[in-house]
């Protein structure tokens, strides 16, 4: 080894070529056989190479003379300026730094090298030096790459004093990349630095830098959110960073998405709880079958999506005609022709469709967890299915609110079937088109206001200026019914006063806060409930509870995500900001705590603490 270091050292091509190459091809192949501590001449060596790497500051940078003599700098394009010799022995050079920041990677995997790396204040310095090049360099891509997995290796080992500290700082300053594999790299190397650190260096890191963090919990990369929660625990673990955060973050998201986690990758137990009795009434034990055709469509919505152009119309299609169902499946052509008949006559008029094996790429965009299969019918015969979607009952708006359908009976079994935005707009129709005033619609705005306030409430009595009642004028009053799905209340002999009927039929109109898509597990094909013609009697049934098992250890202790997001809500439960928060969701808690063995003493310490906490500020 000694004579590799002093080879290195030569800068004489031959001798240079042979020992990094060696180094590379042993860093790789057997690298327990590459101890820092057994050849002390050797990391000197490489780390000198590596610190060459400063005289790229301008590479990709070339000078360029135009027709009229001025000189300008543009980056290198092999097309324009072909591959000089000046350029042929910057890159050999740069290669040879690279191969020397390669071999220092590798062995740094080794916690002893690592360890031994991280006693060189020259290491430290070097990897600061090659960190703070311009990002913007295409060339030095791979050698940034190479020092942030060294700087991974050696901040466990590593005591910064201050945030001030140069490694500390030029590594925060790359958690504002969108470049994810810098990131994941920075996020991992900052929490490895200070989690042996009592200062509290994580509170210069800027706060539209700790909010863009919370933002990247929400999406669906195991890596990126294990490094991005490590650094939460770190941060949180000082009540004050929470405190000092401000109006920049909302701390309720991020604590909402941290709950959901506490089940990520959660798998069903196959061996049930014992079975729990719950009364239950007898009106929600009718289930009506789930459709076989996307809803009709309202015309301001139609419109709605025409103002989009392909592929985000078949996109916005598809969730405001769909949603996701697990056991659900539709088939192609059903799916095709249905947007095909829905758009067919605006095609005539310009509007171009999406074509048919575009359409059906495109529904996974739509619905990620949906897929498209081939099914053998016991026949042999193969039928072509969207397999994780199913038609909604009432068509969902572009603002994620579900439109609610009229189901007044035309004739007996034959709903009205338009659909409507609010309840206000579904109570004015009614209203209009199916109990119409005789001579005065003024009414119609006055009853349809109430009905936005509260549709459980019985409405106030509206009294005419000349003192009779608006709703029953005039005197040749006409006879009314209610045709609300079935409904028998004034079959046998009607009723004139229309403001009782109104009343009435305010009765069967659901809440306005009926009108959000459930999720898909807690959804369920039962007919809405009604508060008359129904038998309401209270049975009972069982419900069996599944326990939800995330990943444990061999001690059957949590383990990665879940365990991390508990714990992150326990430093937060320890700030008022949190306290505050999470006194609201104790009851999610509580559900996961129910269905999670492995999280359950880990919820129970973190309810104590909110209990405790608001007894503390009471």
């Amino acid at each position: 080894m000694n004579r590799v270091a002093l080879a290195i050292r030569s800068n004489l091509p031959d001798e240079l070529d042979w020992a990094l190459q060696s180094l590379v091809r042993m860093s790789f192949e057997t690298p327990d056989d590459l101890h820092f501590d057994r050849y002390p001449a050797l990391v000197p060596a490489l780390l000198e190479k590596l610190s060459m790497a400063d005289e790229f500051a301008d590479i990709d940078i070339y000078p360029l003379k135009l027709s009229d003599g001025t000189v300008v700098e543009t980056e290198d394009d092999i097309g324009l300026f072909g591959v000089t010799s000046e350029n042929e022995k910057i890159r050999n050079k740069l290669d040879k730094i690279l191969e020397a920041a390669l071999v220092l990677r590798n062995a740094a995997i080794n916690p002893e090298n690592a360890r031994h790396l991280s006693r060189s204040r020259v290491c430290v310095d070097v990897l600061v030096k090659c960190l703070s090049l311009p990002v913007d360099r295409p060339s030095l891509v791979e050698l940034r790459q190479y020092c942030l997995d060294i700087t991974e290796s050696v901040s466990l080992f590593l005591r910064p004093h201050s945030s001030s500290d140069p490694l500390f700082r030029v590594l925060i300053g790359y958690l504002s990349t969108d470049d994810r594999g810098v990131l994941v790299s920075s996020l991992r190397a900052i929490a490895r630095l200070v989690i042996s650190v009592d200062t509290n260096l994580l509170q210069a890191v800027d706060n539209k830098t700790v909010s863009r963090i919370c933002s990247l919990i929400m999406l669906d990369d195991e890596e990126l959110l294990s490094v991005c929660l490590d650094f939460l625990y770190q941060y949180t673990g000082a009540p004050q960073n929470i405190e000092l955060t401000g109006d920049v973050i909302d701390w309720r998201d991020p604590v909402l998405q941290l709950i959901r986690l506490l089940l990520y990758q959660a798998q069903e137990s196959p061996k049930p709880n014992a079975p729990v009795p719950v009364p239950v009434l007898a009106a929600e034990q009718n289930p009506n079958p789930a459709p076989t055709a996307p809803p009709e469509l309202p015309t301001d919505l139609v419109w709605d999506l025409l103002a989009y152009s392909e592929p985000e119309r078949a996109t916005q299609w598809m969730r405001v005609c769909f949603e996701d169902d697990p056991d659900g499946d539709v088939t192609q052509i059903a799916l095709w022709k249905a947007y095909e008949s829905r758009f067919e006559e605006y095609a005539k008029q310009g509007k171009k469709l999406l074509p048919a094996a575009d359409f059906i790429k495109n529904v996974t965009t739509a619905f990620r967890r949906a897929a498209a299969m081939v099914v053998t019918l016991p026949q042999g015969q193969q039928k072509f299915i969207i397999k994780g979607i199913r038609p909604r009952q009432v068509p969902l708006s572009l603002k994620g609110e579900l439109y609610i359908s009229c189901k007044w009976d035309k004739v007996p079994g034959v709903h009205c079937g338009q659909s409507f935005p609010s309840v206000a707009n579904l109570f004015q129709h009614i209203l209009t088109s199916h109990m119409p005033a005789p001579t005065d619609t003024s009414d119609v705005e006055v009853v349809a206001e109430t009905a936005d306030v509260s549709m459980s409430d019985a409405p106030t009595q509206v009294a005419a200026q000349d003192g009779t009642d608006s709703l029953s004028a005039p005197s040749e009053l006409p006879t009314y019914f209610c045709h609300w799905n079935g409904c028998e209340r004034f079959s046998i002999t009607g009723e004139r006063d229309r403001y009782k009927v109104a009343a009435h039929v305010r009765t069967h109109i659901p809440s306005p806060e009926d009108n959000k898509p459930a999720p898909i597990s807690s959804r369920t094909d039962a007919a809405p409930k009604q508060t008359s013609g129904l038998d309401n009697t209270v049975q009972s049934h069982t419900v069996v509870l599944r326990n939800k098992s995330t990943t444990v250890d061999e001690r059957g202790e949590a383990v990665g995500v879940p365990l991390t997001a508990v714990l992150i809500l326990r430093n937060i439960a320890r700030s008022e900001t949190g306290q505050r928060i999470l006194a609201g969701l104790e009851n999610e808690l509580i559900a996961v705590a129910a269905v999670n063995v492995a999280l359950r003493n880990d919820l129970a310490d973190l309810l104590d603490l909110v209990d405790e906490k608001r007894r503390a500020i009471q």
